[in-house]
């Protein structure tokens, strides 16, 4: 008799355990919506070929926006896609007097970051049945206005134009199921960007080769809280 019930005891343990797994990963599985908020530095640097030296200056301030995704997780790994709709209010203003390519210039510029929009995927693994972390990579295309006015060679100007950047985005985080419908996220995240189009008087054209003097990145900070369907 000790036997038959110590068998019966091993078949229900048998049975409850993928029963136990699968409920572990459904807290990180389907159909997810999350308003983002955190901190935004946008940092650009100049090579030295343009000024004789290298420059560079970063500015930070408040993003914020909306994302959504879907994950698929199975025992304890998960892989996801997801979009996500941001803004920013950082805003960079500088000014130079000398030699720029050749001649005297008095210039002061800005630049104010605008809507950054991203897509991608997600890699990651469970720590518990609540807690998971992360990578992440995709495709970032960023907004900004340009304003610069000032002299060259002693004739006045003043220019503005928006500007779209195409990049990379790289980013690690840490999740938290509070149920199956409720989670928090923390994550931090870089964007690289390598190429770009300005609208300047209604017309288009590519500004793809700035980025051959220098570099325009952010780094974020975010919180998430969303909710799963």
């Amino acid at each position: 008799m000790r036997e038959f019930s110590a068998l019966l005891a091993s078949l229900a343990a048998m049975a409850a355990t993928p029963a136990i797994a699968q409920d572990t990963s459904g807290n990180f599985n389907g159909f997810h919506v999350e308003a983002v908020a955190g901190y935004d530095i946008v940092e650009i640097s100049i090579d030295e070929d343009v000024f004789g030296e290298t420059l560079s200056d970063d500015q930070g301030g408040f993003t914020y926006g909306v994302a959504a995704g879907y994950d698929v997780s199975i025992g304890g790994t998960l892989l996801g896609v997801e979009i996500e709709y941001a803004d920013s209010g950082v805003g960079i203003e500088d000014s130079y007097v000398g030699e720029l390519l050749g001649s005297e210039v008095d210039i002061a510029a800005s630049l104010d970051a605008g809507r950054d929009l991203y897509a991608g995927i997600r890699l990651g693994g469970q720590l518990s049945d609540r807690s998971l972390v992360y990578v992440k990579a995709g495709y970032t295309n960023a907004r900004a206005k340009f304003s610069m006015t000032g002299t060259v060679d002693g004739e006045t100007f003043a220019d503005s134009a928006s500007a779209t950047f195409d990049g990379l985005r790289l980013g690690v985080g840490s999740e938290f199921a509070f149920s199956k419908n409720a989670f928090a996220k923390v994550e931090y995240r870089l964007s690289m960007y390598g190429d770009g189009e300005a609208e300047m008087d209604g017309e288009n054209a590519d500004i793809g080769e700035i980025f051959e003097y220098g570099d325009l990145n952010r780094h974020q900070i975010v919180l998430g809280l969303g909710m799963r369907f």
